[in-house]
This record gives C-alpha cells, structure tokens and sequence, in this order.
C-alpha cells in the first residue's frame, strides 16, 4: 500500500514538473508588447550610455540635448512633453545642461515670466560629435541579430505604432 501511494505521488510529480511549465517560462513567453519595447528603450540607453561616457555626458544629456537641437528654441513645457519627464526632473536636468554650458535660457519674448532653451555653440558641437560617435554603431549593435528584411520590417511596424 505505501509503495503504491509512494508511486501514485512520484508519477503525479513527475507529470507535473512535465506539463508545467515555471512562472519565469511563462513570463518569459509571454512579455507584453509595451514591456519589451521598454525592456528595448532600456538597452538601447545603456548601450548609448556606455558610448557616450568618455565624452562625459548621458544618455538623457543626450536625449535632451537632441529634443532642443531639432526645435533650436523650446520652452521647457514642450521641451517636457517631448522627453515625457516631470517638469521638476527636467529643471534639474537643464540646470546640469547650463552648468556645463552646452545649453542656454533665454527670455520668452512672448511669455514674459518663461523662458526658452537652446543649444550653445559649445552644445551644438557637442551634439553633433555625439552624433557621429554613436549613430551606425548604436544601430548595428540593437539590430546585429535581425536580418535587413525583418530590421525593414521592424522600423515599419514602430512607425505604425507611433501616431
């Protein structure tokens, strides 16, 4: 009787460990589409932060600095819905940008109390050197694994997404 019970459990553990799967499995088979493009954003900042570092300036440096080069003045509002940051983050942010002289503040000459943000000279070059470092190299590092087709296929796809 205790052998039989002893088998009966051993046959029901083994079928199990069979037919399930863990709960790291399951989550690694199932990642919703918004976590891994985040999971993406996430490589993609670590790999231009580990580009960018031996010209002392971050991947969020970056980015910011990009987002005011492509508007060349921009009030912090919009400067803060573009990089989708709270405001306060984004003060302390172009507070280091100005300390490092990269970005200027400037009088809104149509909103006397604001102000609107552009790149230096110093910024500008910045940027573009930044550019250069990064570009072809941070795109076949995030793409080494896809073929031409499915990297088409991929840009199309994020484009569609995108409003």
């Amino acid at each position: 009787m205790v052998a039989w019970a002893i088998i009966s459990l051993a046959t029901k553990l083994l079928a199990r460990a069979t037919f399930v799967k863990s709960t790291s499995d399951l989550f690694n088979e199932i990642i919703p589409l918004g976590r891994l493009i985040h999971m993406v954003n996430q490589k993609k900042d670590r790999l231009l932060n580990d580009y960018l570092s031996p010209m002392d300036i971050t991947a969020s440096q970056f980015k910011t600095l990009c987002s005011i080069r492509c508007e060349v003045c921009i009030t912090p509002v919009e400067l803060k819905k573009a990089l989708s940051v709270d405001l306060g983050a984004l003060t302390r942010m172009l507070d280091r940008l100005t300390c490092k002289g990269w970005i200027e503040r400037l009088p809104n000459p149509n909103d006397k109390r604001g102000v609107l943000v552009q790149l230096t000279p110093d910024g500008a070059e910045l940027c573009e050197q930044c550019h250069q470092l990064v570009g072809q190299n941070l795109h076949q590092e995030l793409t080494k694994n896809l073929t031409v087709d499915e990297v088409a296929a991929l840009e199309l796809l994020l484009k569609k997404i995108l409003p």
